[in-house]
């Protein structure tokens, strides 16, 4: 696995360990040597357990210290033995686009040529996006419509992605290739806010502005993290699947509706209420500018980079966007929960909004002070940064 160190990775990390079966668990780290590796996934797994229990869980897992981006240099024989591989790790800057598309896509290239020398591998499960589809999406989009090449993305990351998932068709067709395509992955269902408020932040800074980007009946295909992870889970323990694409999304049933968060955050979060969100523009820059300054001040350097990361947030929320979700229920997989159930317990878990937003700043570090930034998916270039997971088998995956 890659991406152990991250939010989803770590989600699926511990629930994989919690069930106690007989696979084995590699992950590929960046880190000096294991056990340094070791410690960044105990402090990641801490986020779902307590200290001790995340320092056990650790001990279970083999670490093999090295970056993904250069996986096809890395002779370890524990990857030759490795029967799943699950990639994860990303550099999920918004606006670095060279450094970008160097991990995201030619990192990836470069696992996939690792792995195309693992002999007993049976499943490449990549994490992409659903973002893909870029910045002029259908209302509805199904896994087949894209990547598409001439498709206008709002962030190179998703651009990034979608470059990726075209290399691999065309370059890897022996690969035993299975793309999975999370929406908006926001929050825990149990633990709310404590495994990573990233995102959640805008979910409430929309909220406490009182603004809606298009209409207040339009959605966002919000799913949590402890659902995505326990699909992957189930992902790479199905001895077959129908196809090789998936959207691990909302779908129709489960996507969440402006006017009806604004309801069902009344209910949770009384002192705030009554809550009446005004319509408006993402382009409308005047109007987010004075009503984030009456809000949350200009006052400091974090708050002007968080009201630039709202902007291009607002952006994709008037997308209004829903990714089918069919082919994954249609195989049985469990439904996600909407975002409306498990809300209030992120609530109960949040601390400052402002704060919430410094967990996501990396990834806005350098962002365009006006204008939109567009990028068009492109292939090829060596050389990247992030951290990655992979699965051997023994009897039954995890």
């Amino acid at each position: 696995m890659t991406g152990a160190t991250g939010l989803i990775g770590g989600a699926v990390l511990h629930r994989a360990l919690a069930m106690k079966t007989d696979t084995e668990w590699v992950c590929l780290v960046r880190a000096s040597d294991e056990e340094a590796g070791r410690q960044r996934i105990a402090a990641r797994l801490g986020r779902f357990t307590n200290a001790l229990n995340a320092q056990r869980l650790a001990q279970r897992v083999e670490i093999v210290a090295g970056d993904f981006t250069h996986a096809d240099t890395i002779a370890d024989p524990r990857l030759d033995a490795v029967t799943q591989v699950l990639h994860l790790a990303a550099d999920t800057s918004w606006w670095a686009q060279e450094k970008v598309h160097r991990t995201n896509h030619d990192g990836t290239l470069a696992l996939a040529r690792r792995a195309a020398r693992m002999p007993r591998l049976d499943r490449f499960l990549h994490v992409s996006t659903a973002m893909i589809c870029g910045g002029q999406p259908p209302a509805t989009v199904d896994e087949t419509l894209y990547p598409d090449a001439g498709a206008t993305h709002l962030v190179p990351y998703s651009a990034s992605k979608a470059a990726a998932e075209m290399s691999l068709a065309s370059h890897f067709a022996d690969l035993p290739l299975v793309v999975a395509r999370p929406s908006i992955v926001l929050g825990h269902t149990t633990l709310g806010a404590r495994p990573g408020s990233s995102i959640l932040w805008v979910i409430r800074a929309c909220d406490r502005l009182r603004l809606v980007a298009g209409s207040r009946d339009g959605t966002v295909d919000i799913v949590p993290t402890d659902w995505v992870a326990d699909t992957l889970v189930e992902m790479l323990a199905r001895p077959a699947l129908a196809h090789r694409t998936y959207h691990l999304s909302a779908g129709t049933s489960s996507r969440t509706r402006w006017s009806e968060l604004g309801r069902t955050l009344d209910r949770v979060d009384p002192a705030e209420s009554p809550r009446h969100y005004e319509e408006f523009s993402a382009r409308d820059r005047a109007t987010l500018h004075r009503r984030f300054t009456e809000v949350f001040g200009m006052d400091e350097a974090i708050k002007v980079a968080m009201f630039r990361a709202l902007q291009a947030y607002y952006r994709f929320c008037e997308l209004d966007v829903t990714f089918d979700n069919t082919r994954l229920l249609a195989e049985g997989f469990a439904p996600p929960p909407a975002l409306a159930q498990y809300i209030g317990r992120c609530i109960e878990t949040s601390g400052e909004i402002v704060d919430q937003f410094r967990e996501d700043f990396g990834g806005f570090a350098g962002a365009p002070v006006r204008g939109e930034q567009t990028a068009r998916p492109r292939p090829s270039q060596p050389d990247g940064v992030t951290n990655r997971t992979v699965a051997r088998r023994g009897s039954a995956p995890g």
